[in-house]
């Protein structure tokens, strides 16, 4: 629309000697104009916010200098003509309903003064007062009606729009969900059947050894039971676990992670492990139970999977763009390369000699929080000299 308002007003001052015209108003305004198309392209973000006021303003101005031109050229015909393409211009510019009550309201007031102070005659008057009042009144009417209704549209877009979010997130949520069975079906098949058959096979031996009296034997397969019983129910309560991450926990809060790895320090640092804290970790915006799980694995892991005299593990935090990245690392037994994704799946571990304690639970919920926080988790290692866990968190 500059560009035309532009064109309008340098036609009628060049090209009709009998106009009159106020002096360096055309170049004025071409520069107006020149400095608000330029501004999008210096603010760039910033813009966004005043822009639309920017726009008003200079629209508003070119207005009231159209009316300025109407009352000293006495209403010429060439004149109101040119005003009525910017007024209309102008209202279809103001996408706003704020902006189209005073810009109606001030230009009408300047009109209404204009026509009481020219010296024209009482049927131009008339016809021009008429003409103008008509076209303020339909135009506030329907415009402030398409205002509200474009406001009605923009709201119910944003409804849909959540209502869109909240089902995509749904669709992952439950998509996790059906990834999460099959892991359960395969718990079910495998890590649950395992315990189950030994069960079945103890049952048996020692219904012999009740027979024969064998109480030697008999104490020897009770332990025995006892010990693939504890082993299910620490599957059953790591698959219970697991799956409660998929719940969409709205309780996070501003959690000094400072403060949190220093109390897991306290914890778990003894003669034989040694936990240094390389500088100030972070406030960060999380739930605190999990990410405290996520510190609390990865160091229990960094101890259990230790072959030194000495066990000592580093935690570490950098800054870049828009992440956090931290770190544990230690100088235990390493893992080779090829184990790298295999001990972030459920229920996966290494061929290493541990406690009937270790189900192979603690990295795989570890990566499920970091995931559902917007994060990635991986690792660096060398195997006889240590490992090295990475995970991302939004800043």
């Amino acid at each position: 629309m500059a560009p035309i308002f532009f064109g309008w007003s340098y036609f009628i001052h060049n090209y009709e000697q009998v106009n009159k015209r106020v002096e360096g108003s055309t170049e004025f305004f071409a520069l107006l104009f020149f400095i608000a198309s330029i501004f999008p392209f210096i603010f760039k973000k910033s813009i966004h916010y005043f822009y639309g006021w920017i726009v008003f303003l200079v629209i508003l101005l070119f207005s009231h200098y159209s009316l300025i031109n109407l009352h000293i050229n006495s209403f010429n015909i060439r004149f109101i003509l040119g005003f009525y393409a910017v007024f209309f211009g102008s209202i279809l510019l103001l996408n706003n309903r704020i902006f189209i009550n005073i810009y109606l309201v001030t230009v009408f007031i300047h009109l209404l003064l204009a026509l009481t102070t020219s010296k024209i005659d009482d049927i131009t008057y008339n016809s021009v007062l008429s003409s103008f009042s008509l076209m303020f009144i339909f135009a506030l009417l329907l415009l402030n009606d398409s205002a509200a209704f474009r406001y009605s549209l923009a709201d119910n877009n944003k409804v849909l729009e959540k209502s869109r979010i909240e089902l995509k997130k749904r669709a992952e949520d439950l998509e996790e969900k059906n990834k999460d069975l099959e892991e359960f079906a395969n718990v079910v098949s495998h890590d649950l059947r395992t315990p189950l058959g030994n069960l079945s096979a103890l049952f048996n031996w020692l219904q012999q050894e009740i027979e024969e009296n064998n109480k030697e034997h008999i104490e020897e397969h009770l332990k025995l039971i006892e010990k693939e019983t504890h082993q299910m129910d620490l599957i059953l309560q790591g698959v219970l676990k697991y799956s409660l991450q998929n719940e969409v926990l709205r309780s996070d809060e501003a959690v000094y992670l400072d403060l949190l790895v220093h109390d897991l320090k306290e914890l778990h640092e003894t003669d034989n492990c040694k936990i240094t804290i390389k500088k100030e970790l972070p406030t960060i915006a999380i739930n605190k139970s999990q990410i405290h799980q996520v510190f609390d694995n990865l160091i229990k892991n960094s101890i259990k999977y230790n072959d030194k005299e000495v066990c000592e593990i580093e935690v570490d935090c950098t800054q870049s763009n828009d992440f956090y990245t931290f770190s544990v690392k230690d100088n235990g037994m390493g893992i080779a390369e090829e184990y790298h994704e295999k001990i972030f799946e459920l229920f996966q571990r290494l061929d290493i000699e541990q406690t009937g304690n270790a189900i192979g639970i603690g990295l795989s919920m570890a990566k499920k929080i970091i995931n559902r926080n917007k994060g990635e988790i991986y690792l660096e290692s060398q195997v006889h000299i240590g490992s090295t866990f990475y995970f991302t968190l939004p800043v």
